[in-house]
């Protein structure tokens, strides 16, 4: 809102040149030669009589050097009209040169015989310094006398002197009263001087409803800044009801009048939509027109219409030439947007340096924007040293001007105790103060605080009510951990179509990791029907922002031919990223993929390679895997003792193809002595996890009683276990116990089904054994 005071008035123009009222003769009823005549005798009324025709044309032809003359006649006999006229003459140069000293000396004569016009012109000469030593003391004193005598110039200009305390002692209350007298009287800079100090409640007590009136009175003289001002209440309800639409006439009335501020106001309304349809275009033709006669607030908002492409097409050089220009004027806003362009805008050249000044500059005066991105510079290390003391700092500014921002990235420094005393206290206080003004990152925080009971109580309900917040409001990581939530029951009722939902939510946003869980839920088919091409769709997203978990994944669907066309290539290609960024069930992937020649040139040694660097970070598959070519010797010299070392890495992490072969080294004294109860011991664990081969072999040691206690009916039931899960070995040891009816009651048939399925898989031995069965019979 535009409520500047006006600085200097001009009280009398030529046009208000005084006529004597108390004339000796009827002049008018004489001709002019008659007149000139009795002015010529030193008549001083004739004189004055004839000096105001000339001057204003009527009765003879207008004449400046003869009103000048006449006039001068007839202010040397003292004549106090004459003296103010002959004074304005001099002032304007009009019939005479244009001297404003005599000017000042014939002002001063008409001054002191009481002529108020002449008090008001000799106070503005003083104000000015012009034709006189510049005095605010002589102009106030002159001014004085002629606003007692209703002069209303006068009283308009020794209010500003009082406001303004300019050769008197500064007061708003003489301000005001003198603002009145002149406002009553219909001038409309004092309506619109009044109203301002009824608005701001100085030297009156504050009213809406005053100011307004005199802004109405002001306005309805088409005065532009009172149509402004006016405006300006209308839009926001003070002092008469709200009406945008009256808002948007004035301010649209003062623009046509050149009007910045007019210009400006219009301008927002149409940006945001205010009493008018937004239009952005609309909006950035009239900040054009502000900013252009220098509006520091619409050149910033015009660079940020340029830098986004609204109203008008994108232009990162006009947007940094006019946010420039706005910040050059002392505009804050506009000094902390330079700075951040600086910093990370695409298609300006990044320049920490400048960035830093300006953000500096923005910061000192209380920008929180401007000192959020300070602090961030800080604390990165971003152009400036790293240090979070500094961050901290200016978190901290820009968070107790409620800065939400501000408020969570403190929280996090006093959550991590940088920059600041490590305290959970003090981070959740900030969070919470962020939270209250629904800042759903400082939300999402709290929420993680209390999911993992980082200086609270942990809660998963607490968490839940948390995240559900912040997801409400469209936070994607709220969203995720929500997600994550409801899929794993955790704080709410398990339920994957919900965790589906909220997963698709922050997906929908780019967040990467949600994109990695809608695709392994696509692929699952939880909370959703299994679809393999949609599944590919969402890792193949994920995987090119980097996820490495969907890079994997990616690379697995490649290799089965799930939901995509079967390549081993593109599994490599896929397993690769995600290999060399430490995924370590990747590298044991690519291991594989580089043992079998798929999609990759077959190179032991490259999986060995591979194997090797998940296996040494405690990947059990890959410590398997790496155990089977140390005892096969391939890609590695042939090491039984380094198969037994790896096995036994992987065997005590649960893997049962690990237990398996641990099992059997032991089993056979491979690498380690040999020791049936070992054996027996590892071949259990690998057998209860459904290993078929660990259960065959132990079948077999509690069929002889070695390292367990001989047990024939175990040694069936583990050959049972292991035959029905496909086991050609097994099958075929329980065709012959059948056949000869060893721990099992003999059974022919038995046996011929078990010899049967065994044969079916090639199983040599059992097919021998099959036409050794149908031969006997």
């Amino acid at each position: 809102m535009s409520s500047a005071l006006r600085s200097g008035f001009r009280l009398l123009g030529v046009g208000l040149l005084m006529l004597c009222t108390s004339t000796v003769f009827a002049f008018d009823d004489l001709t002019i030669e008659e007149v000139t005549e009795v002015a010529q005798s030193g008549n001083v009324h004739a004189q004055y009589y004839l000096a105001v025709n000339f001057q204003n044309g009527t009765r003879v032809s207008q004449d400046y050097t003869q009103a000048a003359h006449w006039y001068e006649l007839a202010a040397q006999q003292g004549y106090a009209y004459a003296q103010v006229n002959l004074g304005v003459l001099y002032e304007y140069g009009m019939g005479v040169a244009e001297n404003t000293t005599e000017a000042a000396r014939y002002y001063q004569m008409a001054a002191e015989q009481g002529i108020s016009a002449a008090q008001a012109n000799l106070g503005q000469l003083y104000l000015n310094g012009s034709g006189v030593e510049q005095s605010d003391q002589q102009a106030a004193h002159w001014l004085q006398q002629a606003a007692e005598q209703g002069d209303v110039n006068s009283q308009a200009t020794l209010g500003y002197l009082y406001r303004a305390g300019r050769g008197v002692q500064r007061s708003d209350e003489l301000a005001a009263q003198w603002y009145l007298s002149a406002a009553q009287q219909g001038n409309a800079w004092s309506q619109h001087n009044l109203a301002s100090m009824y608005e701001f409640g100085r030297g009156v007590e504050q009213s809406d409803e005053r100011a307004f009136e005199y802004y109405m009175q002001a306005a309805q003289q088409g005065m532009a800044a009172s149509q402004v001002n006016l405006g300006f209440m209308f839009e926001n309800g003070r002092g008469t009801e709200k009406d945008l639409e009256q808002a948007q006439f004035l301010y649209r009335d003062a623009a046509r009048q050149g009007n910045t501020d007019g210009k400006f106001n219009l301008a927002r309304l149409y940006d945001y939509g205010l009493g008018v349809e937004e239009s952005k275009r609309e909006a950035f033709r009239w900040y054009k027109l502000a900013a252009e006669e220098g509006h520091p607030v619409a050149q910033n908002r015009l660079g940020e219409l340029y830098l986004h492409g609204l109203g008008t097409a994108p232009s990162v050089e006009s947007a940094m030439m006019w946010i420039e220009m706005s910040a050059q004027q002392g505009y804050v806003r506009a000094q902390a947007n330079l700075g951040q362009m600086l910093l990370s805008t695409e298609g300006v050249i990044p320049n920490v340096e400048q960035a830093f000044q300006w953000l500096s500059r923005a910061a000192e005066q209380g920008d929180a924007v401007a000192q959020v991105n300070l602090a961030s510079m800080y604390q990165e290390g971003n152009g400036v040293s790293q240090d979070y003391t500094q961050a901290a700092h200016y978190y901290r500014q820009a968070a107790d001007a409620d800065n939400p921002s501000a408020q969570n990235l403190l929280a996090t420094l006093y959550e991590e105790g940088l920059g600041v005393e490590q305290s959970y206290e003090q981070a959740i206080r900030w969070y919470n103060r962020a939270a209250r003004l629904e800042f759903a990152p400082a939300m999402n925080n709290l929420g993680v605080l209390y999911q993992f009971g980082r200086g609270v109580e942990p809660s998963q309900e607490e968490a839940a009510l948390w995240y559900q917040q912040a997801a409400d409001l469209g936070n994607a990581n709220a969203q995720a951990s929500l997600a994550y939530m409801y899929e794993h029951g955790l704080g709410v009722d398990e339920n994957h179509e919900v965790a589906f939902q909220y997963y698709l939510q922050a997906a929908q946003q780019g967040h990467a990791s949600a994109q990695y869980n809608v695709g392994l839920l696509y692929r699952q088919g939880k909370g959703v029907e299994r679809d393999g091409g949609e599944a590919a769709n969402w890792l193949v997203q994920a995987a090119n922002a980097g996820n490495v978990d969907a890079q994997g994944s990616l690379g697995e669907l490649y290799e089965l031919g799930d939901g995509v066309t079967q390549d081993y290539q593109e599994a490599a290609r896929w397993y690769l990223m995600a290999a060399e960024q430490g995924d370590l069930w990747s590298q044991n992937a690519l291991g594989l993929l580089h043992e079998g020649g798929n999609g990759v040139t077959q190179s032991y040694e490259q999986a060995a390679d591979w194997y090797m660097q998940a296996a040494e970070q405690g990947n059990a598959a890959a410590q398997a895997n790496l155990g089977l070519l140390y005892r096969a010797g391939n890609g590695v010299r042939q090491s039984d003792e380094e198969a037994v070392r790896w096995y036994r890495q992987a065997a005590e992490q649960g893997n049962e193809l690990a237990q398996m072969n641990l099992g059997y080294m032991y089993d056979n004294g491979l690498g380690v002595s040999e020791d049936s109860q070992q054996a027996a011991h590892w071949y259990q664990l690998a057998a209860e996890q459904g290993n078929s081969n660990a259960a065959t072999n132990l079948g077999a040691l509690y069929e002889s009683g070695r390292g367990v206690e001989q047990n024939m009916e175990q040694a069936v039931a583990l050959y049972t276990q292991a035959a029905e899960s496909g086991n050609d070995v097994a099958q075929n040891i329980l065709g012959l116990l059948y056949l000869n009816g060893t721990g099992v009651e003999q059974s022919n048939e038995l046996a011929t089904y078990w010899f049967a399925e065994a044969a079916a898989q090639g199983n040599e031995e059992a097919i021998s054994n099959q036409q050794l069965l149908n031969g006997n019979e």
